[in-house]
């Protein structure tokens, strides 16, 4: 999946039609909409470790859930942002 190389940094991007022989013709991506500077420090640090776990160990059930695994590029774009992730302003990692 090339488009996945020229992700922007905010991760949007269209994968429908996306190039090579096994893609899907229509595909999307699970979004999750968070806030960037968290409130609650608990909640905060509970977000933070389960999008780590969901981009890393937890990708390892994404095939027996019928779920094509995300590509090295996006993994990284994804920690990237996870690392944003502030309580009053401080990141939270």
């Amino acid at each position: 999946m090339g488009e996945s190389k020229h992700m922007a940094s905010d991760l949007r991007v269209s994968i429908t039609n996306a190039s090579g022989k096994q893609s899907y013709p229509i595909s999307g991506f699970t979004w999750l909409l968070i806030y960037k500077d968290q409130k609650d420090g608990a909640k905060a640090k509970a977000i933070v470790n389960f999008l780590k776990w969901a981009v890393t160990k937890g990708e390892r059930f994404a095939a027996d859930l019928y779920y094509a695994p995300l590509p090295k590029e996006v993994v990284k774009l994804c920690q990237k942002k996870i690392a944003s992730i502030t309580y009053l302003g401080k990141p939270v990692q």
